[in-house]
């Protein structure tokens, strides 16, 4: 409007909408009870979602922390490998048989 006027006014930059990747999934299996679906459906059941997700399109990466065969399973390398860790989920498989329990708390 006033052309002999300096221009006081900072103009943004339009925004620019970053696509969300997913890294790539080693083939490599990292635990020896659970699979690939069972994280979909674990990964379903965190985000309380009604259609499960596929193996694909998981958005979380799960990494073993403790195992017992590696670490073996006595208390104090378990707690110091695990606690105030947040988003933790524990998987245990019943011995002698093919049955898996787990539990999961976003609070701790």
């Amino acid at each position: 409007m006033a052309p002999d006027q300096q221009i006081l006014s900072t103009i943004l930059l339009p925004c620019i909408i970053l696509k969300q990747t997913l890294p790539t999934r080693t083939t490599e299996p990292f635990s020896k009870i659970i699979i690939e679906e069972h994280k979909a459906e674990i990964a379903t059941w965190i985000d309380k979602k009604s259609n499960k997700y596929n193996t694909t399109n998981i958005l979380y990466d799960f990494k073993l922390l403790f195992c017992r065969s590696r670490d073996s399973f006595v208390k104090n390398p378990f707690w110091n490998l695990c606690d105030k860790k947040t988003n933790f989920i524990v998987v245990i498989r019943v011995k002698d048989t093919n049955k898996i329990l787990g539990s999961y708390n976003p609070l701790c």
